[in-house]
């Protein structure tokens, strides 16, 4: 089950995906294409390099901090909620509005400051071995890591209005953001691609 509401449209998603997957590539093949001629005399232009990259990755970040989030904002009632401090996801709706226990939240450990997407993961998932519906209860806060070609996720695990569990683990190029939240969360994530009069899951 997901919120059809919340589904994504082929150019948005793809737009993203595409960033993702070919913002590293694009910059080394920019910076042979525009350097071969000093390569060949070895000088490799390793600032006009170093340049590239550091805004491929800026680009890959952001682009995987995006994907993740259409994954999980599927299986979120609400829309996230951007904030940039602990203070700010201890006030959030995805903790106010379900009277999540803060205190238990604050055990399990708050996020450091930057920017982060906050969502309330409330949905029935398939089991990704054995198909079989599992409740999904889950905060959600998406980290891009900015200088790095990742996407830092952790999940707190809910139990009525308390936290119970915390796990954090990173998506990193060029691992599919789907497949990763599979891995760590043991349920199948797919995304729900609406056209003008339907919608597929990909």
């Amino acid at each position: 089950m997901v919120y059809y509401a919340h589904a994504t449209t082929p150019i948005a998603f793809g737009f993203f995906y595409i960033l993702y997957y070919l913002s590293i590539p694009t910059a080394l093949l920019s910076w042979y294409l525009t350097s071969f001629r000093y390569i060949q005399k070895r000088n490799f232009k390793l600032k006009r390099l170093a340049t590239y990259l550091l805004l491929a990755v800026l680009i890959t970040s952001f682009s995987s901090y995006k994907l993740t989030s259409t994954y999980l904002y599927l299986h979120s009632p609400d829309n996230g909620v951007f904030c940039m401090t602990a203070s700010c996801m201890l006030s959030s709706p995805p903790v106010v509005q379900y009277e999540i226990n803060t205190e238990s939240l604050k055990d399990a450990g708050l996020p450091s400051p930057g920017p982060m997407m906050i969502y309330r993961i409330y949905d029935i998932g398939n089991d990704n071995r054995l198909g079989l519906p599992v409740r999904m209860d889950y905060i959600a806060v998406v980290r891009p890591l900015i200088i790095l070609p990742a996407t830092e996720v952790t999940v707190y695990k809910v139990s009525g209005t308390r936290v119970t569990q915390k796990k954090s683990f990173l998506v990193v190029w060029p691992e599919s953001p789907g497949s990763v939240l599979e891995k760590n969360l043991g349920v199948k994530f797919t995304v729900l691609i609406l056209a003008n009069s339907g919608g597929e899951g990909d």
